[in-house]
């Protein structure tokens, strides 16, 4: 159960047996349920878009036990279930399902007749015998392995899987889903990492749809790899239980899965801001130092890191007396300066009488087992460890409970590390497939669970927050998930290394993350193992500033990365870079407002915006923040030059104020230090003043940074206070700003703030780029404005934020547009 590498994938297995002729149909109100010699197919619509397929072998009951799912009560309208004879039809005002009987085999179609799910019609579904004992799993009625067979359409491609390596498009592949700490690092050979999402995003001439395998067990899919006319979906023991999403648009299908799994709460505002880790902090007065160092070199930074070196002895729950003899003094010390502190928590517990975690997990039953019965024991970074099971509800309960000290000391937030579970004997391995998890009075074998356990880990991780801090939000980050971690903590890719290939890799594995519902994610800035160079690491933060989660963290004993760790011209353009991150937060925080309360990701592949355009779905090299900003880093040394692709509509060049009209094939100059950066015209950018760290001072002016060209765009903005939980009782505001422009005219409406939040700024200011001339006038309201200048093609307006129910609009008359147009 240790899978590394997977080199080849084996054919149709000699022992799977494929479902065959129904011989029992039970009609439901919501769906069917078949039964073939000892096979149980049932089927169940959702809602009009989602329908459950779930297979059961060996007369196993019918169960939807998940600890992904989070929405249960489905209440579909509209079904009707009608038999033709051989086959049954369950349709939906979006769909129907076929359902052919001689022998079982499942088709979807939209209502336009498009086919796409479809069973493939030799091998459909079943099992293959003895998986599980070859895999060294004992029987014990955990069934077969199952898969199930679907129709490849050769137009169609795979996206999504969660955290891989490799590129966007994963056609013609094999995903392992089995989480592990890597012995080799994010290499391409390598098909399965610490986290394990089994979601595919198919999309095929326009269309999408969605694949869920909820088996958090040892899942397999194969997209079209061992052969080109099909695909497989596969699981090693348990029940095969999917669910197919209709669409018709990718947005649609993250709508409804995240709907199933759960979304991204609400960051704390700082949590978006730029975050500092290494290995190589081992003491307080080296943290101190690094604050300092931060402060008076002026560059941003919200968040400082504590790695395992913090603790005694790598005892979990512990300070080193010697190396960090004063947490509470630590910390204080570090919020005065505006830093938030985030600490390291691992699950292996030293087996030592001496420590009091280690006799509370023994004494309470808290860990896991042997087959045998004896407490399971490995050996990770403090020695000899044992470890928590987090199936079990009382032991997560109680694993929450030992964050108290950490959070009371005012530890701002907890990072989950080791999580896969990671152990040391055999390298780089983790549990064997066959260690008991005792649960509450329901034991499971850990092959059963095995990807749950990070998930489950860093769910004790937020409850601690949410008991210890109750009027701040959780800032949980975790290495190894399961399906629906958004819900309960972010992700970092983990142990990347400073390679180019790396930062290259570092878009689609994060676009990828995102269409798998994780939408909050990020990787380690200047990678984590090797040594990284003032280019690389320059290169590295100006996709970074651009991602959801912006953390630099390092290897012990590598080459050291901070910001100014090259000297210049490194350092100052990282501190411009940094300082562009603080002040994109406005923007930043809507979209996260938008994923949380829609579950589209934050950072975007452009086929998600533009399905419909087939150069967008290849694009892999670039992608979007949110739906206004697109950007296309440098991933290759000494290179100033790339190719960008630009879909539909107008963008501006953000440096320069070049406009392309799209679609359109572009050559891109970025020099080090000026990422090629694209606003989509006419559409407003909040901005906030230049700051070092969240909460430095009221962010008064916001600006609305405005690219006009002919059209019309819009933005709306989202405002709450930033953490804390009076938003979800109604203390937010939207600001809806838009801007319509002809040759002649820009007329900008800051629309009525709708809500009950009120900000604390007194001015807006309105940066509008890319006019010829000074205008002729400037209207608000219809009246002459007076706060106003112009230069270089760029005109600054200054208004006061006026309160709610006002509408300002800015009319610039005459002005024109500046020649800086472009078409391909």
């Amino acid at each position: 159960m240790n899978e590394g590498p997977v080199s080849s994938v084996s054919l149709v297995p000699p022992t799977y047996e494929p479902i065959g002729p129904a011989d029992h149909v039970e009609p439901q109100s919501d769906g069917l349920r078949l039964h073939a010699g000892l096979l149980t197919v049932d089927i169940t619509v959702l809602a009009a878009d989602l329908v459950r397929v779930g297979l059961f072998a060996d007369g196993r009951p019918v169960e939807y036990e998940s600890a992904a799912v989070v929405k249960r009560d489905w209440h579909a309208e509209g079904v009707t279930v009608t038999q033709t004879g051989d086959a049954w039809r369950v349709e939906t005002p979006a769909l129907t399902v076929h359902a052919a009987m001689t022998p079982v085999r499942l088709r979807f179609e939209d209502r336009a007749g498009r086919r796409f799910a479809e069973d493939d019609l030799e091998l459909g579904m079943g099992v293959v015998r003895d998986a599980a004992r070859a895999a060294g799993l004992p029987g014990r009625g955990l069934g077969p392995s199952a898969r199930v067979y679907k129709r490849h359409a050769p137009t169609a491609r795979y996206f999504g899987c969660g955290e891989r390596t490799g590129g966007l498009d994963k056609t013609g592949t094999y995903q392992l889903f089995w989480n592990v700490d890597p012995p080799f690092g994010h290499t391409p050979s390598l098909n399965n990492l610490y986290s394990s999402v089994p979601f595919v995003l198919v999309l095929d001439q326009g269309r999408a749809w969605g694949l869920f395998l909820d088996n958090p067990g040892r899942v397999e899919f194969d997209l079209a790899r061992e052969h080109p006319g099909r695909a497989w979906f596969g699981t090693q023991c348990g029940d095969l239980v999917y669910y197919v999403f209709a669409g018709p648009t990718p947005a649609a299908v993250l709508e409804r899965y995240t709907e199933l799994t759960g979304r991204t709460p609400m960051p704390p505002l700082w949590a978006l801001g730029y975050h500092q880790s290494s290995w190589n902090y081992e003491d307080a007065e080296h943290i101190r130092a690094l604050a300092r160092e931060f402060r008076a070199r002026d560059i941003p930074c919200d968040a400082l890191y504590l790695d395992i070196d913090y603790m005694e002895g790598y005892r979990v729950f512990t300070w080193s007396r010697e190396r960090f003899p004063d947490p509470k003094g630590l910390v204080a010390d570090l919020h005065a300066q505006g830093f938030r502190v985030v600490t390291i928590v691992d699950p292996g517990v030293k087996v030592d009488e001496g420590y009091p975690v280690y006799r509370e997990g023994r004494a309470g039953g808290h860990f896991c087992r042997t087959a045998s019965g004896e407490e399971y024991r490995n050996v990770v970074w403090p020695g000899l460890c044992a470890f928590p099971d987090f199936t079990s509800a009382r032991t997560r309960d109680w694993w929450a409970g030992l964050h108290r000290a950490l959070l009371e000391a005012g530890v701002d937030g907890i990072w989950c590390d080791m999580n896969e579970p990671a152990v040391f004997v055999p390298h780089h391995s983790t549990f064997p497939g066959d260690v008991v998890h005792p649960g509450d009075g329901r034991p499971r074998l850990h092959g059963e669970v095995h990807n749950l356990y990070g998930m489950l880990m860093a769910q004790a991780a937020r409850a601690a927050c949410e008991t210890f801090r109750p009027t701040a939000r959780p800032f949980v980050i975790s290495r190894a998930g399961y399906a629906g971690l958004q819900r309960v903590a972010l992700e970092w890719t983990g142990d990347n290394s400073s390679w180019w290939e790396h930062l290259w890799m570092s878009v689609p594995q994060l676009l990828n993350m995102g269409l798998s519902g994780i939408a909050w994610a990020g990787v380690d800035i200047g990678g984590f193992w090797g040594e990284c160079d003032g280019e690389l690491l320059t290169r590295w933060v100006e996709c970074a500033v651009f991602q959801p989660f912006c953390r630099n963290h390092s290897a012990k004993g590598v080459r050291r990365q901070e910001p100014w760790a090259f000297g210049e011209p490194y350092e100052g353009l990282i501190r411009r870079l940094l300082k562009l991150r603080q002040r994109l937060i406005p923007y930043l925080y809507t979209v996260f407002e938008e994923c949380h309360r829609t579950g589209a990701p934050i950072v975007r592949p452009l086929f998600y915006e533009f399905p419909e355009d087939d150069r967008a779905r290849t694009a892999d090299a670039e992608f979007l923040l949110g739906g206004a900003l697109l950007i296309a880093p440098i991933t290759r040394p000494g290179v100033e030059h790339r190719h960008v692709y630009l879909p539909a509509g107008t963008w501006v060049h953000l440096w320069s104020g070049q406009r392309w009209d799209g679609p359109a094939h572009i050559l891109a100059h970025a020099p080090l230090g000026v990422p090629a950066i694209y606003l989509r015209a006419n559409t407003p950018l909040p901005l906030w003043p230049e700051m070092g760290h969240v909460g430095e001072r009221t962010p008064d002016p916001l600006t609305w940074l405005l690219c006009p060209a002919p059209g019309a765009g819009s933005f709306t903005l989202y405002e709450d206070m930033g953490d804390g939980y009076e938003h979800e009782r109604g203390l937010f505001a939207r600001t809806r700003v838009t801007c319509q422009t002809t040759s002649e005219r820009v007329v900008v409406q800051i629309g009525p703030r709708v809500g009950a939040y009120r900000p604390a700024r007194t001015r807006v200011e309105l940066d509008v780029r890319g006019l010829a001339a000074p205008p002729t006038a400037v209207l608000v309201d219809d009246r002459p404005a007076a706060d106003w200048s112009f230069a270089d093609g760029r005109l600054l307006l200054a208004l006061p934020d006026r309160v709610e129910g006002q509408t300002v609009a800015l009319q610039l008359i005459d002005a024109g547009l500046s020649d800086g147009s472009a078409s391909a």
